[in-house]
């Protein structure tokens, strides 16, 4: 039940993406990210995920690996991930009471319902500013990436 951190996330996305066997390139001289330096544990892969294209971080240069993964990042992080950089997901309805059409993510949050990979967190709502737990996680890479 422990919450997934940002640097966590990263490691579960690109072995999702690439395989459980992946590891990311040396991360060189910098990491691209003001609060990573070099020496972080996951540094490459924190890199890597910006070099997919997947992330560009939390803001103002940063990429916050300390942080909670909030379930409205997670739809992004998601759908980049399945999907590459470049996918927009369609515009949303309005199916979750919680979500409305002017949050910034709710087309990624809907596509994610649309997809089968959360059915929201119960009673017609998303609680996109909830913490992702590890097992919450578990089941939304399963579904993402169609692991056994």
């Amino acid at each position: 039940e422990n919450t997934v951190t940002r640097a966590q996330m990263a490691v579960f996305l690109l072995r999702g993406i690439h395989g459980s066997g992946y590891t990311p390139p040396a991360v060189g001289a910098g990491t691209g990210f003001a609060d990573v330096p070099t020496n972080h544990p996951v540094a490459a892969w924190l890199k890597q995920l910006a070099a997919e294209g997947i992330t560009g971080g939390c803001g103002n240069g940063n990429y916050c690996p300390d942080a909670a993964v909030t379930r409205a990042q997670m739809a992004i992080f998601l759908l980049r991930s399945k999907y590459t950089s470049a996918y927009t997901p369609p515009p949303a309805n309005g199916d979750f009471t919680d979500v409305p059409l002017d949050h910034l993510m709710v087309a990624w949050i809907e596509q994610l319902a649309v997809e089968g990979i959360t059915g929201g967190c119960g009673a017609g709502v998303y609680c996109p500013d909830g913490n992702v737990t590890r097992a919450q996680l578990a089941v939304f890479l399963v579904r993402t990436f169609n692991s056994p």
